[in-house]
């Protein structure tokens, strides 16, 4: 009985000793590095949302205050920051590490929602208008209701006061007077009529094939009456080729209302696709790597360089205007792109109609290395035992594959012979290069190793 009073009272001093301590907020703990934080997505726009993990880093005992208007940033661009609307406090002793669950509500109503799992980073807090709102959020207990959720996208969309509406008409009531306030937004297009309100969260993607740079594109989602709902972007330049957009389309239309994606380039419809609660985002494979094409140009050409799919159709430009002088030529293209995984492409040289070169890209290929570029110069010296037509003097790599040819030479006449040569690389500093001189037909005639 004496053991466990003196336990009671450590316990009460360990208590009374955290307690003690002053409250610091979260951003300002994580500025001065007294704590760690891990901010992960439990799944949705609203409620509970945010699982935050922190850590005291310190030698004392914190009180740490999570406060309304404190914004996480998702690390997805896709996917829609968040905001605190819920104000939590987590005390924790030196070293100690802590979950938090917490109200959060977004703030990007043409981005996704958070899927569980992902990753969001603290960011500032909020100001002005945005804080004003959820700030009475948070006073109210308005933290799990969904028109508090559509008051702020209307702030923070720019959405006139009509898309706030519910039930509660006294909630209704108070975010519609603190938004019109806090930014001078009219009351105009409010209406205080019991509603019930219904956020219907569509995680969704547009995908196409661009036919040619669009100039003036503008992706909106529209009604089946053509009424524009959402402008996502306008007045943007897109390149020819595969693009995905991953968008968020949340609206209180109800689940069967008919809903499309319409991407247009000034009055001209591009492409289109209807949307739907169920909708599921076409997985992507990342093409990280390099493609190598040896070819010979009859004559100096303009030529195109693209990804293409075994149809011929472009997927990804990497050059619309790529200058081959006349010659054998070694290309290497480095390329970085997410596209379809369920097809097989090539990386193809076009000129005036017809395809000089072509290579396999493969997803599975080393992650290309760009090292400095380097100079390699010297002189190479034979003795031509007797005459030579047509030959030619060139640099290979280690695989035997053309860098670079030095000379063409139509008549070679006996004697001992000495080229200089000097070219530039950026194979790394263990490379190898062969200086070779070869007849007509590719047979070795001479060779000098190189580095």
């Amino acid at each position: 009985m004496h053991i466990f009073r003196i336990l009671l009272i450590l316990a009460s001093l360990m208590t009374g000793t955290l307690i003690a301590q002053p409250t610091v907020s979260l951003l300002e703990a994580f500025r001065q590095r007294s704590i760690s934080i891990q901010v992960e997505a439990n799944g949705g726009y609203m409620g509970q949302a945010i699982r935050l993990l922190l850590r005291n880093n310190s030698s004392t005992s914190l009180r740490v205050a999570i406060e309304a208007g404190q914004l996480l940033v998702s690390e997805d661009s896709s996917v829609q920051d968040l905001i605190v609307t819920e104000p939590v406090v987590v005390d924790l002793i030196p070293g100690a590490i802590r979950a938090a669950e917490v109200y959060t509500m977004c703030t990007q109503s043409r981005n996704m929602s958070p899927g569980a799992g992902e990753k969001f980073r603290l960011g500032d807090m909020a100001t002005g208008a945005l804080l004003k709102l959820v700030q009475l959020i948070a006073d109210r207990d308005y933290y799990s209701a969904s028109t508090a959720q559509s008051a702020v996208w209307t702030v923070s969309s720019g959405d006139h006061t009509g898309f706030i509406y519910g039930e509660d008409t006294t909630m209704v009531r108070h975010l519609a007077q603190t938004v019109s306030e806090a930014t001078g937004m009219p009351m105009s297009d409010f209406m205080l009529t019991p509603r019930r309100h219904q956020i219907t969260n569509i995680r969704t993607s547009l995908e196409c094939l661009i036919p040619r740079h669009l100039r003036d594109a503008r992706l909106t989602l529209q009604d089946h009456t053509g009424q524009v709902l959402r402008t996502y972007f306008e007045g943007r330049q897109v390149e020819q080729g595969f693009m995905q957009w991953r968008l968020g389309a949340s609206h209180t239309l109800g689940d069967s209302a008919r809903l499309w994606l319409r991407l247009t380039d000034g009055e001209t419809l591009i492409y289109e696709r209807s949307i739907q609660p169920t909708d599921t985002i076409l997985p992507l494979k990342r093409y990280d790597s390099q493609a190598v094409l040896i070819y010979r140009a009859p004559e100096a050409l303009a030529a195109t360089v693209g990804v293409y799919d075994e149809a011929g159709q472009l997927y990804f430009l990497l050059s619309d205007a790529y200058r081959v002088p006349a010659g054998m030529h070694r290309s290497t293209f480095i390329i970085g792109k997410d596209l379809p995984a369920d097809q097989t492409y090539t990386v193809r040289i076009m000129a005036q109609g017809r395809e000089l070169a072509r290579e396999p890209l493969r997803a599975d290929g080393p992650a290309p290395v760009l090292y400095p570029v380097r100079e390699v110069s010297g002189s190479f010296s034979f003795v031509q035992a007797e005459t030579g037509h047509d030959l030619q003097l060139v640099i290979v790599d280690s695989e035997g594959r053309p860098k670079r040819i030095l000379y063409t030479l139509h008549t070679l006449n006996p004697g001992r012979k000495t080229y200089t040569y000097r070219f530039e690389h950026r194979d790394g500093p263990d490379a190898v290069f062969y200086i070779r001189l070869t007849d007509a037909a590719g047979t070795v005639l001479q060779e000098k190793e190189i580095r």
